[in-house]
């Protein structure tokens, strides 16, 4: 099975934006804190939920997902103990080592799989964890760890404001003795959303999307029912094959556009019309060029719009340039855009694109999540038809890829189906 995807047309439609993929799996990681049940809706439909879903199942709880609605009942959570090769197939399985630590005092796990985009070690993870009192080693590819009966709080600081550093420290103070200072916290929307949720379910944090979060441990957390918010890199995503093809569409959304993403959409040449319910997103005319642009922590340009901002520079009307400051492997799709015509020349973590004024469809592959949406994105500007395989990461992070393009006026299905994404 592959995603075909036949280019050249303009954007043209109105299409709902799925919930937050990135909120979503720590919220799930947080629901084994409590015993009572966990109910989140807008819940996205897509394989990473799934196998955090089976990982849950597999420790003892419940788990139930439908219709966008998901509930998690983790009274009945019996160990800390995950050797299961799901672990290996998604980065988020790993913050559940820090709902675990807190509430069991034994747990293993194994080493976190997800994309291959690069080095994404976990040492900030288990220093943080070690600072609290857990003894912790590695044994068969597999972490090894005791609490001694509980964790307690402990000032720690990031040498890089990781995302997943950050949520699971969250995470594992929630329950600790004592009180828990974070510096150098990662500030993303995700994870005040993920403080929100928790402090519903009976947290005390205070700091959320500051660089210092402060929390006070608490003896039990209950169960909430939550709305989860719009997913902003799928919002991204579609804004930027509106750039990329010309065009509008209105994307429906709930909350802000990041800044950051914004100005580069106005940078590319995009108007864009807020609303209380969404944005309006119009290009006409072909992409212009961006001098310079780098990725960086929130609040700056997300390494995940990365590989989507560049797919759309390829018919930009100029050069552009192109640095990744977060992961090395980011660059690994740009041999699967010169196989469609792009001029793309790079050194190290610098990329410079030089616009050309036509793609050509191509066979091509998809190496991770965010490589796939920008891959579908050149697709959906070039001429003729593009092949894409390696379709199994995309659905990772996005429900119904080809439904979406389908509702923003573009041709994508998949190989051999009637275009449903399951």
């Amino acid at each position: 099975m592959s995603i075909e995807v036949d280019g050249g047309r303009k954007v043209q439609g109105t299409l709902r934006i799925q919930g937050s993929k990135n909120a979503v799996l720590p919220m799930i990681a947080a629901s084994v804190l409590c015993d009572g049940v966990t109910v989140i809706e807008n819940c996205p439909d897509i394989t990473d939920v799934y196998a955090m879903l089976d990982v849950i199942r597999e420790i003892g709880g419940r788990a139930v997902y439908e219709k966008h609605r998901l509930e998690v009942d983790a009274g009945s959570v019996e160990t800390g103990v995950i050797e299961e090769q799901k672990v290996r197939e998604i980065r988020a399985s790993v913050l559940l080592l820090g709902s675990l630590l807190a509430r069991f005092e034994r747990v293993a796990i194994d080493y976190p799989g997800g994309c291959s985009i690069g080095s994404r070690p976990i040492d900030f993870h288990i220093r943080a964890f070690e600072k609290m009192g857990a003894k912790i080693r590695s044994e068969d590819n597999i972490l090894r760890c005791d609490t001694g009966g509980s964790l307690h709080g402990a000032e720690i600081e990031l040498p890089f404001p990781s995302v997943g550093a950050t949520e699971n420290i969250i995470l594992a103070a929630a329950l600790a003795e004592g009180d828990t200072q974070i510096r150098n916290a990662a500030r993303e929307p995700e994870i005040v959303e993920l403080c929100r949720f928790l402090t519903a379910m009976g947290a005390k944090i205070e700091g959320a999307g500051s660089r210092n979060i402060g929390i006070r441990g608490v003896s039990a957390l209950h169960g909430v029912h939550w709305r989860l918010g719009t997913d902003r890199i799928s919002f991204l995503t579609c804004a930027m094959m509106v750039a990329g093809c010309g065009g509008e569409a209105f994307l429906e959304a709930e909350g802000e556009i990041p800044y950051m993403e914004k100005k580069i959409l106005t940078r590319l040449g995009c108007r864009i019309g807020l609303e209380r319910d969404g944005a309006l997103i119009k290009q006409e005319g072909i992409p212009r060029p961006l001098s310079y642009v780098r990725t960086a922590p929130y609040p700056g340009f997300p390494t995940d719009g990365q590989s989507l901002l560049m797919a759309v520079l390829c018919k930009s009307s100029g050069v552009s340039l192109i640095e990744e400051r977060i992961f090395e492997n980011r660059f690994q799709m740009i041999k699967q855009l010169r196989r469609m015509g792009a001029n793309i020349d790079y050194v190290s973590n610098r990329a410079s694109i030089t616009g050309v004024t036509r793609l050509h469809g191509a066979r091509v592959v998809a190496d991770d999540l965010r490589s796939g949406a920008g891959l579908l994105i050149a697709a959906a500007m070039a001429d003729g038809r593009t092949e894409l395989s390696g379709e199994h990461y995309i659905y990772r992070g996005y429900e119904d890829i080809t439904g979406q393009m389908r509702a923003l006026g573009l041709r994508a299905r998949l190989s051999g189906d009637a275009g449903e994404n399951k």
